[in-house]
């Protein structure tokens, strides 16, 4: 994402980004610009912020300051006749473009930083609307914002490719969403005649994972069932037993089932959760919680 913060980003927010090295420069003129804000009574309580151009959220934190100070610049431009970058209403409106971007982008980052060992389950959910975003911006009509785009979205769509089947795995795992999410987000960040196929490819990545589980399952319990009858002699009396249940392991997969357990998890519904224990859901733990169920 840093891409973003190249060239084309420095087009647009020049002005923004000079203003702003110009008054924190100069503990006067920043006296001068924070006095006006009060004579405005202005609801904002953010200070200016200068940005690393590198550094995207540093980018957006110094446009989310000057957006809220809007009124304030031109205001300042006639009480400093040295002051020369006020922005024009076009460079306005396209900051506020870029900023709308980036405040996806640091909306994102906030999920995984809170979380000190991020799963791949909480990843589709938030890159799908960071992906949504790129594509709804690199058809818009103005030119500056496909240029803005163009360069990232080449970028990430590389990652997505390489990447979108493992997180979908991953999300459809968690209770919170199953396939529902990916129902619901692969029509808006696929073509309409390509996203069916994708759906289909997690589909069918999710059952052979399902059957490779239960073939490495059944390995192991059908060890235990041998190890078990092969230390204890005085269990021979109840081989018949013993045999029909490692025959029933070997070949469980010959005896049809209606359901199987991944259709069953998939069939009910998603797990409902309130806003302050749905940031806290553990999927791992679920499972666990669930485990003499699935």
């Amino acid at each position: 994402m840093n891409s973003l913060s190249q060239t084309e980003v420095r087009d647009v927010i020049e002005n923004i980004r000079e203003s702003v090295k110009y008054l924190k420069l100069s503990p006067s003129r920043l006296y001068k610009f924070n006095g006006i804000v009060k004579s405005l009574k202005l609801s904002t309580s953010k200070r200016l912020i200068l940005d690393v151009p590198t550094r995207w959220n540093s980018t957006y934190a110094m446009l989310e300051c000057a957006l809220e100070n809007k009124s304030v610049f031109s205001r300042y431009k006639e009480r400093d006749y040295n002051y020369k970058w006020l922005p024009s209403d076009e460079d306005w409106k396209r900051a506020t473009e870029v900023s709308k971007f980036l405040e996806v982008i640091n909306d994102v980052t906030k999920v995984f930083s809170r979380r000190k060992y991020p799963t791949s389950n909480l990843f589709l959910h938030q890159i799908w609307k960071v992906r949504k975003m790129l594509n709804d911006m690199s058809t818009d009509n103005r030119d500056f914002v496909k240029r803005m785009t163009l360069k990232t979205k080449e970028k990430f769509d590389k990652y997505w490719g390489e990447c979108n089947l493992v997180m979908a795995i991953g999300e459809v795992l968690d209770p919170r969403y199953k396939m529902k999410l990916i129902l619901y987000s692969f029509p808006k960040i696929y073509p309409a005649d390509d996203f069916q196929r994708h759906i289909d490819d997690v589909r069918e990545s999710l059952q052979f994972l399902y059957k490779e589980y239960l073939s490495v399952d059944s390995q192991i319990n059908s060890s235990m069932s041998s190890a078990t009858y092969d230390s204890n002699p005085s269990q021979a009396k109840k081989q018949k037993t013993d045999d029909f249940d490692e025959w029933v392991i070997t070949n469980s997969d010959i005896i049809p089932r209606n359901k199987s357990e991944i259709d069953m998890y998939l069939d009910e519904g998603v797990y409902k959760l309130g806003n302050e224990e749905y940031e806290d859901f553990d999927a791992l733990n679920w499972w666990k919680a669930n485990s003499l169920k699935f």
